[in-house]
């Protein structure tokens, strides 16, 4: 009788190291596949969205909530980043 209890406590311990070392891998592998954030959420969380504007340099579409943006000429543009707007030369258009 003694026996069955020791080999029952043993085997909860077991199950409970086991579980314990599984939960540590699986939060490592999540934490390993997360993937990065961008740097707009990382300082300011999620942006809103917005309209679409075509970014004129690389021609990527971004909301004007999160562009970059530069008044040209009294228009105002919109950059994907603060590179495209930099990049940008009102000539080429």
């Amino acid at each position: 009788m003694i026996r069955a209890v020791l080999y029952l406590f043993l085997a909860i311990i077991l199950i409970s190291v086991i579980r314990s070392v599984l939960g540590v891998i699986g939060k490592a592998m999540a934490e390993f596949t997360r993937a990065e954030p961008t740097p707009r959420e990382t300082s300011e969380g999620p942006r809103k969205a917005g309209e679409l504007k075509k970014d004129p340099v690389c021609g990527t579409y971004v909301s004007t909530a999160n562009s970059v943006k530069r008044t040209v000429g009294g228009e105002v543009v919109h950059f994907c980043s603060a590179a495209c707007s930099e990049k940008y030369r009102p000539g080429k258009g």
